[in-house]
């Protein structure tokens, strides 16, 4: 019989036993992966659109540095990449 929804890529898998230090640094690739790729969009005809484009990324920086703080085990304060 075939399967009806594919296996996910192995870099999407997540795995029994993975350490947090492990799942933070594989969230960290894939956000930085996102944020590459939105950055390479070109500006929206809509300005609907580009806000909301805009938004992302700023979420993603946000997550980006959540994860910064976390990996670092810091209480300082840093900026948004």
């Amino acid at each position: 019989m075939k399967k009806l929804v594919p296996d996910p890529p192995p870099v999407l898998c997540i795995r029994a036993g993975m350490s947090p230090d492990e799942a933070i640094y594989t969230a960290d690739k894939h956000l930085k992966s996102a944020l590459s790729s939105l950055n390479e969009l070109p500006e929206q005809a809509l300005p609907m659109n580009q806000t909301r484009l805009t938004g992302a990324i700023l979420n993603l920086k946000i997550g980006r540095t959540l994860l910064t703080i976390a990996r670092t085990k810091s209480t300082a304060c840093l900026p948004i990449e």
